[in-house]
């Protein structure tokens, strides 16, 4: 289905109760990674610092709000209250999964950095998982492209997607001197998020994936550099 429409929006409650929902599965993902899954203090703790972490993750919440779910979340009226339900559950139970991001690695012994030397020595598991991986992007990609030409907006998705490439092609290239590039996982799937923008159970199911991951990786190692400056 095509992004909702301006008399949909028009018709939803004042203040949109899915930014609410995004907010709460956001800072409480992080909370949840800090204190159980890393025995940390406090539920605002990262693996970099104290609170500047969360407090990025916190501020996130209204550009997914405006970039994801306010796409793939039906609004949520008394009229829909299945609908909304069955979203959110979706959503949710994804998000809260992927929140466990890291012991996907440590059971099947892969290696999800993507840096240049690790890419060239990857184990076997690392490289089933990366075309498990590529292979799951591939069609995502193709079937949401399908999506974007059936809602009519195809070309400005694809110049979204190929000026995000072009602009982290172009700025890796200019610091090649003096940085190496790490592509976090909390980066690729923040990036991610807007462009499984459509209302389908396979873009809900995905997006949650995509949050909880970047939550996970916000909280369990910190909203790192993705250029990185020699030593």
């Amino acid at each position: 289905m095509s992004p909702e429409s301006d008399s949909e929006r028009a018709a939803s409650d004042p203040f949109d109760s899915r930014l609410l929902l995004t907010w709460l599965l956001l800072t409480g993902g992080f909370g949840y990674v800090a204190i159980f899954l890393c025995g940390r203090t406090t539920p605002f703790e990262s693996g970099d610092n104290l609170w500047n972490d969360w407090l990025g993750v916190t501020l996130s919440a209204p550009a997914i709000y405006l970039f994801g779910t306010r796409h793939t979340l039906p609004p949520f009226r008394a009229e829909n209250l299945r609908a909304v339900f069955g979203s959110s559950a979706g959503f949710g139970l994804l998000f809260f999964a992927s929140l466990h991001w890291e012991y996907v690695g440590r059971l099947s012994g892969a290696n999800f950095s993507l840096t240049a030397y690790q890419l060239t020595h990857l184990n076997l598991a690392s490289k089933v998982a990366l075309g498990l991986g590529v292979g799951i992007a591939g069609g995502m990609t193709a079937w949401c492209v399908r999506e974007g030409r059936k809602a009519s907006f195809l070309g400005s998705y694809l110049a979204c997607f190929f000026a995000l490439l072009g602009a982290l092609t172009v700025v890796s290239y200019a610091l090649r001197a003096h940085h190496s590039v790490h592509i976090h996982h909390y980066f690729w799937s923040l990036c991610g998020i807007p462009f499984v923008r459509f209302r389908h159970p396979l873009c809900v199911v995905m997006q949650g994936f995509l949050a909880g991951v970047f939550v996970e990786g916000a909280a369990r190692y910190g909203l790192s550099p993705i250029w990185i400056l020699h030593q």
